[in-house]
């Protein structure tokens, strides 16, 4: 039987535990690995510097930003899910206290562990749309991407690892904000142009698919700052119009494979020279073999 108060307090930290899990996951420095995996190099030395899928297809190639793109996203994912996953299991847990209480006659604590629960989770009848834990879990694996304690506390901006965590928690806004990316960067053939409008996009698809929920509205406002000012860089080179255009392949500072010329391959072709021919002085007598080789 469960002691009085129970599971009450630790609900809050599991949920605490889960975030900083969450936080781990986003900060786990996937272009890092495939560069040093790949090509053997640190890609924060090549190209922009940045650790995002953007600078990994420009001095990686396709292959490797690809996979940089789907381990990023797939880290949000991952992330997002562990917070559900702790909030499925400690929220049943005090549910289940909350009922033990009742049957032993003790209603202060179980109305205390019931209540704490429903604020907690956002209970409503939109089910985990207005989940507050949820929508921290969130934040945590963007801001882990970002400041990877692994790198320092520096990284990419956020943008694949938001969407692999909007996937779990609003798959609607998720779908729609990549729509929004996909256009502008192709129109613009500009990366960050997408990247950027897909982050001003982001609270106007929120509150179209979740009904203007604050909780949510209050998060992606917070990410879309984020977002921007990572971005910085990038929008001073837009406004000075410097900002580079996507270049699949491998930057022309990464060697090939260490001990290579950068331009392997690429040697001058070697000139047939004539065979040197040596005249006898005026007057000296010739030989046959020197006149062979004069006629």
């Amino acid at each position: 039987m469960l002691e009085t108060p129970g599971l009450l307090p630790t609900y809050p930290l599991v949920v605490a535990a889960s975030l900083l899990v969450a936080y781990l996951c986003g900060s786990v420095p996937v272009a890092l690995m495939v560069g040093r995996l790949a090509a053997g190099l640190d890609i924060r030395e090549h190209g922009s510097g940045n650790t995002g899928t953007t600078n990994a297809l420009r001095v990686l190639g396709w292959r490797a930003g690809i996979t940089v793109l789907a381990g990023d996203v797939l880290k949000g994912v991952l992330g997002c899910l562990v917070v559900v996953a702790a909030l499925l299991v400690a929220g049943n847990a005090v549910f289940e206290e909350g009922r033990a209480l009742i049957a032993q006659g003790d209603m202060q604590f179980a109305s205390a562990s019931l209540a704490a629960l429903s604020v907690a989770q956002g209970i409503s009848t939109s089910g985990l749309a207005h989940d507050i834990p949820l929508a921290l879990g969130l934040l945590a694996v963007i801001l882990g991407h970002m400041f990877s304690p692994f790198m320092r506390f520096k990284g990419g901006k956020g943008i694949a690892v938001g969407f692999g965590g909007l996937l779990v928690v609003l798959p609607l806004v998720a779908l729609s904000v990549l729509a929004v990316f996909a256009l502008c960067a192709l129109v613009s053939r500009t990366v960050s142009v997408g990247s950027l409008m897909a982050s001003v996009a982001l609270p106007l698809c929120t509150a179209l698919f979740t009904g203007g929920s604050p909780t949510y509205l209050v998060l992606t406002c917070l990410v879309t700052v984020v977002v921007i000012v990572a971005h910085r860089k990038n929008i001073a080179r837009l406004v000075a119009g410097t900002e580079p255009r996507l270049k699949i392949g491998k930057h022309k500072d990464v060697p090939a494979r260490e001990g290579a010329s950068a331009r392997e391959g690429m040697q001058a072709p070697r000139v047939m020279q004539a065979p040197r021919v040596e005249h006898a002085p005026e007057g000296a007598p010739v030989s046959r073999a020197q006149r062979r080789r004069e006629s």
